[in-house]
């Protein structure tokens, strides 16, 4: 498995593969189609792609070579604090239950030596399964929900803060 940091050129092709993930989640999330038939909750992202000093970053993730989905993370503030988010995670169909998200949430948060925010939709039942097994089964130092939640349409969880330090 590969993750690879999104430049600039690749623009396209991350909004192409957006579209998958957000017909998925259409159901939950009520996005709607604009005027020329797309999405368009990425846009603004997008147009920070080439930004040098950027907040947030997306990774393309292939699979034996082949183009299997998309991760985006970024630095969110968090009742006053500064924390790194698990954004959107993103798998095609064809490439899921093969533990490739469990190994992104190992060179990712895992790997980072530093607490993360992550938040799932309440209404997006799926996502939620797998983070809850998620927890059970990775090494995360600890998990702990966000009450009250920021936003109410999200579950808010923040992990690894109880990291000794090195």
């Amino acid at each position: 498995m590969n993750l690879a940091r999104v430049a600039l050129a690749d623009a396209p092709l991350l909004d192409r593969i957006w579209q998958f993930y957000e017909l998925e989640s259409s159901p939950w999330s009520g996005c709607d189609l604009d005027e020329t038939g797309r999405f368009t909750s990425l846009s603004d992202f997008l147009t920070r792609l080439g930004d040098p000093d950027p907040f947030d970053w997306a990774y393309l993730i292939r699979h034996q070579g082949q183009l299997a989905g998309l991760l985006l993370v970024g630095r969110q503030n968090l009742r006053g604090r500064s924390i790194m988010e698990f954004a959107d995670l993103y798998v095609l169909p064809k490439y899921r239950g093969r533990g490739i998200a469990s190994e992104i949430l190992r060179r990712t948060v895992l790997a980072s030596g530093e607490p993360w925010l992550i938040c799932v939709f309440r209404r997006d039942r799926k996502a939620l399964a797998f983070w809850r097994r998620a927890f059970e089964r990775l090494p995360f130092s600890s998990v702990r929900e966000a009450l009250p939640s920021e936003d109410p349409e999200m579950h808010e969880f923040i992990v690894n803060e109880a990291i000794a330090p090195g």
